[in-house]
């Protein structure tokens, strides 16, 4: 038995990036970058506008001085004529700022008159600043710049931002496949009616779910039962895939046929059974055939363990393989709200609710939970709470680390 740290390093040290390809950038959110991207433009091109209103010489601004209108400049335009003393240029948001000007006079501080002479624009200001109300060139970023480094998760908005640099299409990592086997022969399918002495299988569905919320494509082999060769030809399927995730059958029992046959179809062992509650029967190996490795993970049958060890493992596995570097899950500080008691020398986790108090300090309450086979409780929860080994006992207002569901 290792201890969590030690497991996640060796996911870390096992498990490999896939390959890079390159996709149209606006289908690349939730995936990750496989190299950094560099501008090829300065942000903005040119000295521009910020404000509707009127480009100006700075320095002659005074009140009660005329300005003659020579030329009215849109976004998209390129000026033609240049500031000189005693005139200025009509001029949009957006729009490049004319030779000679150093500064915009916003239209809310201006007035124009039209004569037979032309038109000409009266500011009420008495002083105005050079910039003012203008952008310089490659203010925002220059070209050849670092946009985003590689490994940077895409989001929506940054699509924007990968338009905007030319970066049409965008080498990230390869959409990971993942399979899904469920065994016991106490399972029966969730549309079923369990007859005596079966339960549905909730942990494939759940497993499922979990690997396309994280943009995986997944395969769902539903039910294997405990007999050798049906987990056998099962298991055969499961690694064509990149992860191979098996729910059951990695304990001790008579029945825990899931390590052996890995053995025998290939899979070499690199864990079993870490230091941890609940979870600590976990198996992690991998088998490489044709070049091409399957990271497998047999998790345990009961759900809430199921879930722990996709949340802490798995899901670093998938860090990996997207080009991360595999590590434990974020965690963020809050204060029990009363007090609790765990049993064991295991790291727990146990399923808790966020709330704040009138100060806005975060808090954490522990739910009444039955144990690893008491899926309801996660219904109400949106985190767990990581109890230390170290002691049984946490009072109310200690300081815990929690991981978000």
């Amino acid at each position: 038995m290792i201890e969590i740290s030690a497991a996640l390093e060796l996911i870390d040290s096992n498990v490999n990036s896939l390959p890079a390809e390159e996709c149209p950038c606006i289908d690349t959110v939730g995936r990750t970058l496989a190299a950094d991207i560099l501008a090829d433009v300065d942000s903005p091109p040119y000295a521009k506008s910020i404000m509707d209103g009127f480009a100006v010489r700075a320095e002659e601004i005074a009140a009660d001085k005329r300005f003659r209108i020579i030329e009215t400049i849109v976004a998209g335009d390129v000026p033609k004529q240049e500031v000189v003393p005693g005139t200025c240029s009509r001029i949009m948001t957006g729009a490049p700022l004319p030779d000679g000007a150093d500064a915009v006079v916003m239209i809310e501080k201006s007035h124009v008159d039209s004569t037979d002479d032309g038109e000409f624009a009266k500011f009420d200001l008495e002083t105005l600043s050079a910039g003012r109300h203008t952008m310089p060139r490659a203010e925002s970023f220059g070209t050849g710049e670092l946009i985003f480094s590689a490994g940077h998760c895409i989001r929506p908005w940054d699509v924007g931002l990968l338009a905007e640099v030319g970066a049409s299409k965008v080498p990230v990592a390869a959409v990971p496949t993942a399979a899904v086997l469920s065994t016991g022969n106490e399972l029966v399918d969730c549309s079923e009616r369990p007859g005596a002495s079966q339960i549905r299988n909730s942990n494939g569905p759940m497993l499922v779910s979990m690997l396309n919320a994280a943009g995986v494509q997944t395969v769902n082999l539903g039910i294997g039962r405990d007999d050798p060769e049906d987990l056998r030809t099962k298991i055969q399927v499961g690694l064509q895939s990149d992860l191979l995730l098996l729910s059951g059958g990695v304990s001790a029992g008579m029945l825990d046929l899931v390590p052996s046959i890995l053995q025998e179809l290939g899979c070499e062992q690199v864990f079993h059974k870490v230091r941890m509650k609940p979870g600590k029967p976990i198996w992690f190996g991998l088998r490489s055939a044709n070049n091409k490795p399957t990271y497998v993970f047999g998790l345990p049958g009961n759900p809430v363990s199921s879930l722990v060890g996709f949340r802490i493992f798995v899901r670093a596995a998938l860090q990996k393989l997207s080009g991360l570097t595999a590590g434990m899950s974020e965690m963020f500080e809050a204060r029990l709200t009363e007090p609790h008691e765990t049993r064991g020398d295991r790291p727990t986790y146990w399923p808790g609710c966020l709330v704040e108090d009138k100060n806005g300090t975060r808090q954490v309450r522990p739910l009444r939970w039955l144990g690893s086979s008491d899926l309801r409780t996660l219904g109400y929860a949106d985190v767990l709470i990581r109890f230390p080994a170290e002691s049984t006992k946490h009072d109310a207002g200690q300081t815990v680390n929690v991981i978000q569901l």
